[in-house]
């Protein structure tokens, strides 16, 4: 098992921004110094629902405050640059890490960041496909000519620097959707999971569908000549530990409600209703919204979020370890806005009393 920290660097007051990216540094360097095995940080744009605009700016600055931990991205928006800019940029983060680059990508979820760089979200799924095959083969071959539907590489060029990883930093595909289940099994893609996003599209029965996924994934491995097993599956869950479990809740409550108010204003924000190639998660996601799923209590009594005592998030993350097959469990600690010293407890009490149990 691995145990990563994942930040999204939410500051819901941006009169503490320089206070709280402050404060992260702080938390990373505590993650090494306990023993956590990676770093997973994201990227957003327009809203204080996630301030890191860049992953790989955040992932250099990483890379130089820690020695030993991994730095994984959650994830890189491939339509939003341009895949040699994107190949280009996480090489240098991997040179500068000394090889601690795990590369995580998707086609990101929220309307208001299509809109805001003028990129088509209905056709995301697309962009995101020729986009990743660019980087990847920025990455390993010594030249890059291409032609695609979106990005033209009409001369063949050298990109330079190469990643130290061979032949590449390891790939996540982040995987809510059926669809990008199968295209992880057919590339060989390690698997990104989190519940708060599968939660909102299955809600009660989120952790059935995800077995369900999961068991898909294993099958299309198997047909594609894979052993399902060989990949790694991260899953990214919403985590608080404390001695006394109540405790737990009253603390974590209001920020996990911010959260999910927050990424509720964004996709609301003067979007339609459905988006082509998004229409299973929004559709489900409006309807979790309107049934009342996103209370915290909610989410806590189907396992979205855990806030609890030691010995009770033992059992749940032992649950979702066998259920989905989990090989690293990525625990999010500091979620809207929380102050850092519950959030540093916490990762300090998981590391001496969760952690070795499980």
């Amino acid at each position: 098992m691995k145990w990563g920290i994942f930040s999204l660097s939410q500051i819901p007051d941006q009169t503490r921004r320089v206070a709280a990216f402050d404060a992260d540094m702080r938390m990373f360097e505590l993650a090494e110094q306990l023993g956590y095995d990676k770093i997973w940080i994201a990227e957003h744009l327009f809203s204080t629902y996630g301030v890191v605009t860049s992953t790989q700016v955040y992932a250099a600055a990483i890379a130089e405050r820690t020695r030993r931990v991994r730095i994984g991205t959650a994830v890189v928006v491939v339509p939003f640059n341009h895949p040699l800019r994107t190949a280009s940029d996480f090489a240098l983060v991997d040179i500068l890490s000394h090889g601690r680059l795990d590369f995580g990508a998707g086609r990101a979820y929220q309307p208001h960041e299509f809109r805001g760089l003028g990129v088509p979200m209905d056709e995301s799924r697309a962009m995101f496909a020729e986009g990743l095959e660019i980087v990847l083969k920025a990455w390993t071959e010594e030249r890059v000519q291409y032609r695609g539907k979106y990005w033209t590489i009409p001369d063949p060029v050298e990109v330079l620097p190469k990643p130290i990883q061979a032949p590449h930093p390891p790939v996540y595909q982040a995987s809510i959707s059926p669809e990008s289940f199968e295209t992880a099994a057919r590339d060989g893609w390690h698997l990104q999971l989190a519940t708060p996003f599968t939660y909102r599209t299955y809600r009660e029965r989120w952790m059935d569908a995800l077995e369900e996924s999961c068991q898909k994934y294993e099958r299309l491995c198997r047909e594609h000549g894979r052993d399902p097993k060989a990949a790694e599956r991260m899953i990214l869950l919403p985590f608080f530990v404390h001695e006394d479990g109540r405790r737990a809740r009253e603390i974590y409550a209001p920020c996990v409600e911010w959260f999910y108010a927050k990424v509720t204003q964004n996709q609301l924000a003067g979007a339609p209703s459905v988006v082509p190639g998004y229409e299973l998660t929004m559709t489900e996601g409006r309807r979790t919204r309107e049934l009342g799923y996103l209370s915290f209590d909610k989410l806590h009594e189907h396992g979205a979020a855990i806030a609890d005592d030691p010995a009770t998030c033992v059992d749940k993350l032992r649950e979702m370890k066998r259920r989905f097959g989990i090989t690293e469990f990525v625990l999010w600690f500091n979620v809207g806005g929380i102050d850092p010293a519950h959030a540093e407890a916490s990762m300090r009490l998981a590391m001496e009393r969760v952690i070795p149990h499980v």
